[in-house]
């Protein structure tokens, strides 16, 4: 979270590392947990067959093994109870520094939003460049066709087949992807995010 602003603030930073690494701890606690309840289980089966089948040959019953395993299991479910409260109290202390510094990092946010917004501007002003580019290549193709057709071959063969299209003819109509005109838009709106917003704020239509 907030990897945008985190080197400004070393105090969150060391506050996030905490929890996730302690995150990851308890992850990795939980899943040994239930592998020796697993084994434990496992190993109590194992003993009792093993017990019945030396009793009805008369021998002496094997050593069991379930509770040694079942004594690191319970040491493993502790160790998970633990770091389960050890989480909880880092979150409480994350959540608290939220809280308290929330206009310090609202305002990174801020600078943050309008730094990306300057490079999001700045891409797509070079993409709306290189799309007019696009564009006007392929109408100056069309027009070149349109008014200066290449000679035709006699034709010497039957027929060739011939595909109808309907409707308007444009890229949807062959590629199914958008028209020029949205395309356009698109960005043209996301060269209007370099202008830059205020993060949370509320809009007008939002506010009534």
């Amino acid at each position: 979270m907030f990897d945008l602003i985190i080197e400004s603030l070393p105090e969150l930073a060391k506050l996030e590392s905490t929890v996730s690494d302690l995150e990851r701890k308890h992850s990795e606690s939980q899943a040994r947990v239930a592998a020796l309840g697993h084994r434990t289980n496992q190993a109590r089966e194992h003993d009792l067959n093993a017990e019945a089948a030396a009793l009805n040959a008369a021998r002496k019953p094997p050593r069991p093994t379930e509770p040694a395993l079942r004594e690191q299991s319970e040491g493993a479910a502790r160790d998970l109870e633990v770091l389960a409260r050890r989480l909880a109290l880092a979150q409480g202390g994350r959540g608290r520094y939220l809280s308290e510094h929330h206009g310090e990092i609202l305002e990174l946010l801020g600078a943050a939003h309008a730094t990306e917004g300057v490079r999001v501007a700045a891409a797509a002003e070079a993409a709306l460049d290189a799309l007019l580019a696009y564009h006007k290549a392929e109408d100056d193709a069309r027009n070149l066709a349109r008014l200066h057709p290449a000679p035709q071959p006699e034709n010497t063969s039957g027929p060739e087949s011939t595909s109808v299209v309907w409707g308007h003819v444009n890229t949807r109509n062959f590629t199914g992807g958008p028209q020029r005109g949205d395309l356009e838009a698109t960005l043209q709106y996301l060269i209007s995010l370099g202008a830059g917003t205020v993060v949370g704020a509320v809009e007008d239509s939002d506010a009534a």
